[in-house]
């Protein structure tokens, strides 16, 4: 994409906000018909929400290694990776302990719940986009 370079971590609100919609999206639809919802149902939002996924995850990579020195650009890259898949790990057994918490008082109200807090988390970490460089680093054009 051409315009992704110049968009750097613009593109990365771009797609938590495309996330956000694609989760409330999710959640409204559980609101309204509990889960007994059908795949025909489901598949516009998720696809929504893997949208804004791939619109926003490759270029946090990039966009956080923006002012890094070229001299340790290898592990900071490894150790972004890293703390990457720690998060993603931690980020789905929390949610995943959350639903079966929140099971106990039905399949509806643990999906509701661990929605909220997925959309809580996609919101409050919105604002740490603003931390990062504002583009990439020139010569990078995933």
């Amino acid at each position: 994409m051409a315009w992704s370079p110049k968009l750097g971590r613009t593109l990365i609100f771009i797609g938590l906000a495309i996330v956000l919609a694609g989760c409330g999206w999710v959640l409204v639809l559980v609101i309204a018909s509990g889960t007994g919802l059908g795949l025909r149902t489901l598949t516009p939002a998720f696809c929504v929400i893997g949208l804004g996924l791939g619109s926003c995850y490759s270029k946090i990579f990039d966009v956080a290694l923006g002012d890094i020195n070229p001299d340790e650009a290898g592990s900071a890259s490894g150790s972004l990776s890293s703390i990457q898949q720690l998060a993603a790990g931690i980020g789905s057994a929390a949610v995943t302990s959350i639903f079966f918490q929140g099971a106990t008082s039905g399949l509806d109200h643990a999906m509701k719940i661990s929605l909220i807090v997925v959309l809580a988390l996609v919101a409050l970490s919105i604002p740490l986009v603003t931390r990062m460089p504002r583009r990439s680093p020139a010569g990078t054009h995933h």
